[in-house]
């Protein structure tokens, strides 16, 4: 499942299948529309690639490993969560830049924080996340002012009037059922300084994008799948 505004792939999700062994991984991009509010709301996206993922678990004659990036990582987490208990062809999860990733979660050496979005676990599926330090979509601190653009803009979208009007009941439904995560409580005021870091690393200095490809977080997660596959560590699950 790949990221935000590539549907058909990126170089992320490129790098981390061409790492996977040819003999054991026959790796496939699932399309889904990949949006975040141009022409459709992040929500209705996560809900289309949702139902993809899971038509392609279901037309998989073989056993699945789920793995996405970002927005990808998103749904491919979700599935593992909600089915992978029931669909015993399911063997792994292997997320990269997840944004509900829990804290203490990663390949690695742990980059601190959690997902922007929260945190989702995985009880029944081995699951391995990759995330790169100040990435702010995986790894941002539990005060972090940039917590509410997770909150406010699942619904976003101006493509049209009606789009406008939803995203707009969307913040009130938000704040009235106490969903914001609350960045604000005072145990957090001296990591807010640090928001301007984590915009700067995911806008200009790559932290979420080139990062994975150049510390080399894709091709390691890719690596720990072959040798979990290897050793027989999955084969359980068959």
């Amino acid at each position: 499942m790949p990221g935000t505004w590539n549907p058909n792939g990126d170089g992320i999700s490129a790098v981390f299948a061409a790492s996977l062994d040819p003999k054991r991984f026959n790796p496939r991009i699932v399309s889904y529309p990949a949006d975040y509010g141009r022409t459709v709301p992040y929500v209705d996206s996560l809900v289309a690639g949702r139902k993809a993922l899971i038509a392609a678990i279901e037309e998989s004659p073989r056993r699945v490993v789920l793995a996405g990036y970002s927005q990808g990582a998103a749904i491919a987490g979700d599935v593992a969560a909600s089915v992978g208990g029931e669909l015993a062809q399911i063997i792994a999860c292997a997320l990269i830049a997840d944004p509900l990733r829990p804290t203490g979660k990663c390949l690695g050496a742990d980059p601190g924080g959690y997902g922007i979005a929260g945190q989702r676990d995985v009880p029944d599926v081995p699951t391995y996340w990759a995330a790169a330090p100040g990435d702010p979509i995986t790894a941002l601190p539990a005060g972090n002012p940039l917590r509410s653009i997770a909150d406010l803009s699942a619904y976003f979208s101006l493509s049209s009037p009606q789009a406008a009007l939803r995203w707009g009941q969307s913040l009130i439904d938000v704040a009235t059922r106490r969903q914001l995560q609350r960045w604000w409580s005072p145990q957090y005021w001296r990591s807010w300084s640090g928001a301007v870091a984590f915009a700067r690393g995911y806008l200009i200095d790559g932290r979420h994008t080139d990062d994975y490809i150049r510390y080399g977080h894709a091709k390691r997660l890719a690596e720990r799948l072959n040798a979990e596959v290897a050793r027989g560590a999955l084969r359980g699950r068959a």
